[in-house]
């Protein structure tokens, strides 16, 4: 076990280097994940299968929300200490807790199909579990070891993933292959996190739950964010799974998995950076802050047309080839899909900006707008578009919610750089 401990903390040397490449492959792994299950879902059981995996692997994500609570993004800010990693974890204990439960009573409501049923819950618990490991990951990154929370995602990601492939080919079952990767997922877990936990802080209940009540109510707003945020990035793809066949709904997916790409590769610089800008604004060093800011917006441009343009050359084919389907006809669907995905990276940034700022509330008023956008638009351009209109719900929407939080985020900076300049003079 010390082997494997030391194996996992490294020697210390180099550390600013080894958080940006563990983070960065931990981010791709995760990333990756969700293409290559349902690849091998639509692959090994058919495209109805695939599209019922789909769907569960999203409601899924979505109840996570619950389980996240984003809490993430405040405890990694939390520079100051201002929450133990005890109330972080009995926090996250409880939201864990409502996630089980909402996953159950879900199922209970809407009483589908005994597969459909199975596999939602088991992917229900299998999210679980990466909402657990979170916190401590949260942790990891707090205290200077990005390079720890990485290689904690890379393993659970790459154990549970391997497992899943292999039983889904094995079995051609979803439901065995559901179960198999939950398995995987809590070894990983145990394995892993747990083996290096008492490093970082005692992983125990918290004695002050004052303290831990008062951690969830100021993460209520961006618990709220995040589920909005879920529900507009999968609004278009519920309304495909109402309006349309099962086998639409993996015809969708096939397309809007790659969006994730322009994300995942802002993500390896920004996320690395968040520290970094939470001193920027603990300091007041304003000009820092929205040079940071710029320049990631920047090269997010810059990235998004590169991956437009690949994919408008070479997604179809290359799509087609992993799926096994022929996707010919949504090319255009596509390249707009991926327009979206960075539009998507702009949103996640703009998000930690404010969320630096400790500016939840306009956080949430700006989703609220989007949300409300997206529940009207998805169905109305499903019905008249189908998965070209998919794809135009998905765009709309995060370009709306990009110019709406970055308004918020220049009236924040102008707000407290005037702030800033008249406490100078005074």
């Amino acid at each position: 076990m010390k082997r494997w401990k030391a194996l996992i903390l490294g020697n210390g040397e180099n550390q600013g280097k080894k958080n940006v490449i563990w983070n960065m492959i931990g981010s791709l792994l995760f990333a990756l994940a969700s293409i290559v299950l349902f690849a091998a879902a639509a692959r090994a059981t058919g495209e109805y299968y695939g599209g019922i995996f789909s769907i569960a692997f999203t409601t899924g994500q979505l109840l996570l929300t619950i389980g996240y609570y984003e809490i993430r993004a405040f405890q990694v800010t939390d520079l100051s200490v201002q929450y133990s990693f005890q109330e972080y974890f009995s926090a996250r204990v409880l939201t864990s807790i409502a996630m089980a439960a909402a996953g159950v009573a879900y199922v209970c409501i809407l009483r589908p199909e005994p597969v459909r049923a199975a596999v939602l819950l088991l992917m229900c618990f299998y999210k679980l579990v990466d909402g657990v490991a979170d916190v401590f990951e949260g942790e990891f990154q707090r205290q200077g070891r990005l390079d720890v929370a990485g290689k904690s995602l890379a393993f659970r990601t790459a154990f549970s993933g391997s497992v899943f492939v292999f039983s889904v080919f094995w079995s051609k079952n979803i439901v065995i292959a559901s179960g198999a990767a939950l398995i995987a997922a809590v070894f990983a877990f145990a394995v892993f996190d747990l083996a290096v936990a008492g490093d970082f802080g005692s992983p125990a209940l918290s004695g002050t739950w004052r303290k831990v009540f008062g951690l969830l109510k100021e993460c209520t707003s961006l618990f709220v964010v995040g589920f909005l945020y879920l529900y507009i990035c999968n609004a278009a793809k519920y309304a495909v799974d109402a309006h349309m066949s099962a086998e639409a709904v993996t015809y969708y997916t096939d397309l809007y998995l790659p969006t994730s790409t322009i994300n995942l590769l802002s993500g390896f610089v920004f996320k690395p950076l968040l520290t970094t800008m939470g001193t920027s604004y603990r300091e007041g060093a304003w000009g820092k802050f929205r040079s940071l800011v710029g320049k990631l917006l920047l090269g997010i441009a810059l990235l998004t047309g590169v991956c437009c343009l690949g994919a408008f050359l070479l997604g179809i084919p290359v799509l087609s080839f992993i799926f096994g389907h022929d996707l010919s006809a949504h090319r255009s669907a596509l390249v707009i899909l991926i327009l979206g995905g960075g539009f998507n990276a702009a949103v996640m940034l703009l998000y930690y900006a404010l969320t630096t700022m400790r500016r939840q509330i306009l956080i949430l008023c700006s989703y609220g707008i989007a949300f409300l956008l997206a529940v009207g638009a998805a169905p109305a351009l499903i019905k008249s578009y189908g998965i070209l209109g998919g794809a135009l719900c998905y765009t709309g929407v995060m370009a709306v919610l990009v110019a709406l939080l970055l308004l918020c985020c220049l009236y924040q900076y102008h707000k407290a750089a005037s702030q800033l300049k008249n406490s100078e003079e005074a």
